[in-house]
């Protein structure tokens, strides 16, 4: 191995840099800390989508029964559209955060869920789509404590169904996020109706079709899936702020330690640098060098931190979380950004600083 190689420098001052491949890897914390921060939202936005399919209109309040019944007569003469009434139900479920969130439980006629059904297949056996049936998913099923086949028999704080006889008995059903769903024959008495396409149409037609029966009925509330999710996502900004505040703050704290430990490993080399323009190595190359060996550090260090990361994540899942039917991700977009913006806003202006001392003064690096 060469002396001018950057490998060289790292294998043979490993007690001066391991300092600064610790603080690198620590970097790692904030990869864990978006995955924190952003499991409410991913959970939520998870639950959103099982009814992405659906647009909720309401024709309860603040409409004329004139309109009203127009809406439900055009509707229902377009063979390419399905309409159907739901119950308006509730369900939490936790976050990591340590809060519980909710969304709505709808619940529908036997004949509804099956055509509903066939659109999400959420269940395999039919014959298990009865009166007074509580589907669940894995991970609420989890969270609420109940197997399949139990019997659901009054309110609780993690569910409120406003429709059908108890009890309910439980039925797991597909799902990879919290849900919850209730089969009542008795769900007349509806707050929302779930519109979407049929056979005859499809997402494409159908979303044009939305926007002109929300341009002609300007006073029925119909919210689309890309409504309910746009809104969703301006909630959740404000953990955005919160997140990116936290980056600036930390990403400080460890250019400030980070920089401290190299301006020692540099001055330390004055002689080792005198000796390489002495010998007429231009200061170019030089340059490339310290480049060259601040990169390696931030790469080996980087390496670190993500099997800290992941490491710390495992193990939050199963010590932590699980029980709960709640796990952090090994990925997100928040994670991966802020560890990278951190570990950038450390290594450019190392370089800088670096190659600055070089250019300024020969013997100050």
């Amino acid at each position: 191995m060469k002396p001018f190689q950057a490998l060289y420098f790292i294998r043979h001052n490993l007690s001066r840099v391991l300092t600064v491949l610790v603080m690198v890897a620590l970097t790692g914390l904030l990869y864990v800390g978006g995955s924190y921060l952003s499991n409410i939202e991913v959970e939520f936005l998870k639950v959103l989508n099982i009814h992405q399919d659906f647009a909720y209109v309401n024709l309860v309040s603040g409409i004329e029964e004139s309109e009203k019944e127009s809406f439900l007569k055009e509707v229902e003469q377009d063979e390419a559209l399905q309409l159907f009434p739901v119950g308006a139900n509730q369900f939490q479920f936790p976050t990591v955060l340590t809060f519980t969130n909710g969304s709505n439980a709808f619940s529908y006629t036997v004949e509804d869920f099956l055509w509903v059904n066939q659109r999400t297949g959420w269940v395999e056996d039919t014959d298990l789509v009865k009166d007074n049936t509580l589907f669940l998913t894995e991970r609420s099923a989890e969270y609420m404590g109940m197997k399949e086949g139990d019997l659901f028999t009054e309110n609780r704080e993690e569910a409120t169904f406003y429709y059908g006889e108890r009890p309910f008995t439980v039925r797991i059903m597909k799902g990879e996020e919290f849900g919850a769903c209730l089969i009542a024959e008795d769900s007349a008495e509806n707050q929302f109706y779930h519109l979407t396409w049929n056979e005859k149409g499809d997402k494409a037609s159908f979303t044009n079709r939305l926007a002109q029966l929300k341009e002609k009925y300007g006073n029925i509330q119909i919210q689309t899936y890309e409504e309910r999710y746009e809104r969703a996502k301006e909630n959740f900004a404000i953990n955005s702020i919160i997140f990116l505040g936290i980056i600036i703050v930390v990403t400080c704290v460890f250019f400030i330690t980070i920089n401290a430990v190299l301006v020692g490993i540099y001055d330390k080399r004055k002689s080792e640098f005198q000796i390489y323009a002495s010998i007429g190595i231009p200061q170019k190359k030089i340059g490339w060098k310290v480049i060259k060996e601040l990169v390696l550090m931030s790469v080996i260090g980087m390496v670190l931190g993500i099997l800290l990361s992941f490491s710390i994540i495992a193990l939050l899942n199963i010590f932590t979380y699980a029980e709960s039917g709640l796990q952090l991700y090994y990925y997100h977009p928040w994670s991966l950004g802020a560890w990278l913006i951190c570990n950038a806003m450390i290594l450019v202006p190392s370089i800088f600083l670096r190659l600055r001392g070089i250019g300024k003064n020969s013997e100050t690096v």
